[in-house]
């Protein structure tokens, strides 16, 4: 049996299925359940779909599971990524229970505490109200942390975060692996490269016209996930929306190569770094992944995971078709990733949540 590293664990995090920090909820659930005595979970809307009323509700309901809970042998862990105001709000000025989180967009938690569904409705009325209040806000987000364990799943965001002053304890951490059945073998699948994951600016999606130019003709580019639907169409792409279950299995199998074409922008004056669970997924699907260089995928180049390349989209599609004329590119690609896997246990990723966890209170 698992040892036990708390009691009673109140568990904030997005519903599953509605953003990228849902699904590794869903996952860290599981991973974490054999050593909690109790697991609760808390489920809110993502981020920019909260109402000033729900923001409340939770609240409320948040103290009412402490009012029934011993503070002494209670944890409350909150997934806090760009938005994520319930979580924020629901916790702020909590005393008497130890709370620990996952920063999923480091170094700050929040980065927008008053981005409502009203107010990110209207871009000009979001500018207007973090820009000015910036400093304001990033002086809630330490005050609201500063008792409580930080667990970040990047190296860099881990060391932003530090110099951030941001926490009582800062952990590194990454991204639980998902469980995937089999799919095809490398050499056993098409002719093709892939884009996947949620649509949103610098996750690449906005390059495809340049790739596809780049890339030689006989190679397929296929791209799944949410919000892919609206892209505009471009000739030579084949967009397939958002793919779940047997869907995304079939999406895997259809492509030898996933491309990260990330450009991470400053948001606020500060760079964010974000954890890939994009390349996660791949990793899951013992699929390589090509990006561009950034320090969060040479963290994962480090690790034997992901193959980097130096420039723009024309270099990555270049480098891509050399990749697919290798004879032994991707047998090399797959054995790193097989030694990830080894490595890169459930027991391994949650180890950081349990050690905070262990801590006296």
């Amino acid at each position: 049996m698992a040892e036990l590293a708390v009691q009673k664990l109140i568990y904030l995090a997005p519903f599953s299925g509605s953003s990228g920090v849902g699904d590794y909820s869903d996952d860290f659930a599981l991973a974490i359940t054999p050593h909690v005595g109790e697991l609760v979970e808390v489920r809110y809307p993502a981020a920019r779909s909260a109402s000033v009323r729900d923001v409340w509700r939770y609240r409320r309901e948040l103290r009412q599971l402490l009012a029934e809970s011993d503070p002494s042998s209670t944890v409350i862990h909150s997934e806090l990524s760009g938005g994520s105001i319930v979580p924020f709000w629901a916790t702020f000025g909590l005393k008497g229970v130890a709370r620990t989180v996952t920063i999923h967009d480091a170094p700050r938690p929040v980065w927008f505490p008053f981005l409502t569904k009203g107010v990110a409705n209207k871009s000009m009325m979001t500018r207007a109200i973090h820009g000015p209040l910036n400093a304001l806000c990033f002086r809630m987000e330490r005050r609201s942390l500063r008792r409580s364990g930080v667990v970040v799943l990047t190296r860099a965001g881990a060391q932003s975060v530090r110099a951030a002053r941001i926490g009582a304890t800062v952990l590194e951490g990454g991204l639980l692996i998902p469980h995937r059945p089999d799919v095809p073998a490398i050499d056993e699948r098409p002719r093709a490269v892939g884009l996947f994951g949620h649509v949103y600016k610098g996750k690449g999606f906005s390059l495809l016209t340049e790739i596809r130019e780049a890339l030689d003709d006989d190679v397929a580019i296929r791209v799944a996930g949410r919000g892919t639907e609206s892209l505009a169409p471009i000739a030579g792409v084949e967009v397939l929306g958002e793919v779940v279950g047997a869907g995304e299995d079939e999406f895997f199998a259809s492509i030898r190569l996933l491309l990260l074409p990330y450009r991470r922008r400053p948001v606020m004056r500060l760079l964010p770094f974000h954890a890939s669970a994009t390349h996660a997924r791949a990793v899951a699907y013992r699929t390589p992944s090509m990006a561009l260089r950034s320090q969060t995928m040479d963290e994962l180049a480090a690790e034997g995971t992901c193959l980097i390349v130096d420039g723009g989209p024309a270099e990555l599609a270049h480098a891509a078709g050399v990749y697919l004329s290798s004879d032994d590119a991707a047998e090399k690609a797959v054995h790193g990733i097989d030694h990830f896997r080894e490595r890169m246990t459930d027991e391994s990723l949650i180890e950081p949540f349990l050690e905070l966890w262990r801590r006296p209170r």
